[in-house]
């Protein structure tokens, strides 16, 4: 046994020598080869051609801001695929066809070397000098750092993993079509139409009838690897597809050039083909999709997981997207989509999310028929919707999602040039909102009072009214409607329902004291386990040096909860507002299920009033140290510069939002009501986490945790803001400077050689 395995190691180590001394043979004839050179100099003068035009897209002022690497390794022909097939083609075409021609390649045979190390090793030496080749494009991050750009470094990362993996495939295709022919010519053609005909296979996906092609396709496109590689998204069924190719094309070259090949040598092939690509599926079905963007844009959220494990189905997902919008532009919302929902597919348990995906263009009749299904008319199928269902008959529940309501669109005059521009995706959120309504029909039922001075709830102007607020609440699958607090105080057999049909109270801006016999339907809907929001701010009562009160002190008391007598004040400014009367926190956060999702992330509040607490009430948020309580209103109110009186003023930190729990009912105060204002709720404008701390509050209160945490996340946007004589020095060294290194490199080894 050890004499047979000393011969195993001993046949190993020399394979792998003659291997290691074909590869050191190639790169050798590949570096002093003028052919070599020109075709190193023509590919980075492409690229570096490519890549000045990209800086003077992003340059432009009317240019799209974008990801780096979407632009550079997206899917071009002309841009990325072209170069790559010639250089392949170029680099590949002498490999075995030049050994042939010039009578070495039986010198080779009979030496002590195997087919498989000499087609190992000529491979090899060939991807060792197609990397060299692509190592000075690193120059170009280098350039948008200079620019004062930092592009994120994981999709630059996984672009040039699709590098590797499109050029050892190509390689490979290159060397089997040199070891077939004698002419180095016509290897160089042979490689050059396998790969356009394997690369354009992909556009074939939305033109076969066979459902089991067009995925097969799908599985295979180089288009949509490159195109979800420049992204960020590595799928690892991309390596494990690729490594499967190449090894399959090489041991094809080795039973090509196998001087003593017999049938045998083919079934052998045929067995190993098989084996291979049934391991690259296997492989890929356990695999998952990573995400290698800086703000793992494309991951979901652990709240999203847990909902989705947690899932009731099967719930039906079906996408009718046009995959092309105006002028043949890819449509931004399919590709977001399609990616998604194949991760909440993932997370969710087996057979409880279904997605299907219909090209309105491509199957005509069973979109239309499936809108019509739905009550959606034609303006749906153009536009695109996603339509979500469950249960069936009189069971059936059913709920659509419409592209505004699952992206966010850049606006300006950049998107009348280059077409719609996703700025964010909240399809995360929507989705998952709607999943609850059709799989769990349990309503949330949200009540507000109104009648004391409290913003409209359905006004929308924009510094007195709450229609955002209930839009945002409605938007997750909660039932928004006016407290019907006289009938609430009435006898219980009268009532009709009253407060008894809330789950949760929202006191929302009272500007007075509400009735006595409204406080106390409010306090018996509290003790018989009611949960009550509170945004209830610093309202100065007009000729007066003291804040109105709302006649719910005493029950927040009961919670912990105190109202204190002064306006909180802190230096750091929200932008566009009142110095120290707005301010924007984003430290502070407290130790709670409310607050979790939002460490380290901002909030804005305005005319807000300190809360003094004691258990067993927990804050939620409290102000920084250089923050005050201000006790001189009246000065205040009159325009007074105020100033930290340390005998009559409470110095910071202070509590600005508070949760408490007692006898199974919940309450939750935010001492300011201005912040869920419309103009400071709105969506497309605001840039701090309000929202997120009104539906965090709800959820805690409602005991329906869906709704915390999960919050829409900003796409990678690269703009340049480059003078005229910046942009031209860029310029040149992409045209100049690259391909001049290697034409200069070239000439020093050819006068070293003439040496």
């Amino acid at each position: 046994m050890s004499a047979w395995l000393s011969d195993s190691v001993s046949t190993a180590r020399a394979w792998l020598v003659g291997a290691a001394a074909i590869a050191h043979r190639e790169l050798l004839s590949l570096f002093v080869t003028p052919l070599a050179y020109l075709v190193g100099t023509l590919f980075l003068l492409n690229q570096g051609w490519n890549f000045s035009l990209l800086l003077r897209f992003l340059n432009d002022p009317l240019a799209a801001p974008g990801p780096v690497m979407q632009f550079y390794f997206g899917g071009s022909f002309f841009i990325f695929w072209l170069p790559m097939i010639f250089l392949c083609s170029a680099v590949s075409m002498r490999l075995v066809a030049e050994e042939r021609k010039q009578g070495t390649l039986e010198a080779l045979l009979t030496a002590p070397l195997s087919p498989s190390s000499i087609i190992l090793g000529k491979f090899a030496g060939a991807y060792l000098f197609y990397l060299a080749l692509w190592l000075p494009t690193g120059v170009f991050y280098a350039l948008l750092s200079g620019a004062a750009v930092t592009p994120e470094l994981g999709p630059i990362a996984s672009g040039y993993l699709g590098v590797l993996l499109v050029g050892a495939s190509f390689l490979a295709i290159g060397l089997l079509a040199s070891a077939l022919v004698r002419n180095q010519l016509a290897a160089a053609l042979t490689t050059a139409v396998t790969c356009t005909i394997t690369l354009l296979a992909g556009l074939l996906v939305d033109q076969v009838e066979s459902t089991q092609v067009a995925q097969a396709l799908q599985w295979t496109s180089l288009l949509v690897m490159m195109q979800e590689l420049a992204q960020g998204i590595v799928d690892a069924h991309w390596i494990y597809l690729h490594v499967a190719v190449v090894v399959v094309l090489l041991s094809a070259a080795v039973a090509v050039l196998n001087p003593r090949r017999r049938l045998e040598h083919a079934l052998q092939l045929a067995l190993l083909t098989i084996f291979v690509f049934h391991a690259a599926v296997f492989a890929s079905r356990h695999s998952r999709r990573a995400d290698w963007t800086a703000g793992r844009v494309y991951t979901l959220s652990e709240r999203a997981q847990d909902v989705l494990g947690a899932l009731k189905g099967p719930v039906d997902v079906i996408v009718i997207v046009p995959s092309t919008i105006g002028g043949g532009r890819p449509n931004p919302l399919a590709g977001e989509l399609r990616e998604v929902l194949i991760r909440m597919r993932g997370a969710a348990s087996d057979g409880a999310l279904r997605v299907r995906f219909l090209d309105p263009d491509r199957d005509r009749q069973q979109s239309e028929a499936m809108i019509a299904d739905f009550g959606l008319g034609g303006r749906e199928l153009a536009d695109g919707v996603v339509m979500i269902r469950a249960g069936q008959g009189v069971k059936l529940r059913k709920a659509h999602l419409l592209p505004q309501d699952l992206v966010t669109y850049a606006t300006g005059p950049d998107v009348q040039v280059n077409g719609p521009r996703v700025k964010e995706f909240r399809g995360e959120e929507a989705l998952l909102t709607r999943f609850l309504t059709v799989s769990d029909p349990e309503r949330v039922v949200v009540c507000y009072t109104q009648g004391h001075g409290e913003p409209a709830f359905d006004s929308l102007e924009p510094y007195n009214g709450y229609a955002h607020l209930r839009d945002l609440l409605r938007e997750a699958n909660l039932e928004v409607r006016p407290a019907e607090l006289d009938r609430a105080s009435a006898p219980a057999s009268a009532q009709g329902g009253g407060l008894g049909e809330c789950d949760v109270l929202l006191v929302a801006g009272p500007a007075g004291i509400l009735p006595a016999e409204q406080v106390k339907a409010i306090t018996s809907f509290a003790a018989q386990g009611g949960d009550i929001l509170m945004l209830t701010g610093a309202v100065i009562m007009r000729g007066r040096d003291e804040l109105a009160a709302h006649g719910l002190e005493a029950l927040a008391a009961g919670y912990g909860i105190s109202f204190g007598p002064r306006v909180v004040l802190d230096p750091h400014p929200m932008p566009g507002a009142t110095p120290l009367l707005a301010f924007t926190l984003q430290e502070g956060w407290g130790d709670h299920p409310v607050a979790q999702s939002l460490i380290g992330h901002p909030v804005s509040l305005l005319e807000v009033r300190e809360l003094e607490l004691e258990s067993p009430a927990v804050s939620l948020l409290q102000t920084s140290a250089e923050s005050w309580a201000e006790s001189d209103i009246a000065g205040f109110s009159a325009g007074a510069p105020p100033e930290l009186d340390a005998q009559l003023d409470r110095e910071g930190p202070i509590d600005v939002a508070a949760a408490a729990e007692r006898d199974g009912s919940r309450l939750v105060v935010i001492a300011s009501q201005d912040f869920a204002l419309n103009a400071l709720l709105r969506e497309d404008v605001v840039y701090d986490r309000g929202r997120d701390l009104i539906l965090n509050a709800v959820g805690w209160l409602s005991q329906r945790e869906s709704l915390l945490g999960i919050r829409a996340r900003q796409r990678e946007h690269v703009k340049l803001l480059l003078l005229p004589e910046q942009l031209e020095r860029m310029s040149l060294v992409c045209l100049v400077g690259l391909p001049g290194f290697a034409l200069l490199l070239g000439v020093m080894v050819l006068w070293r050689r003439r040496r």
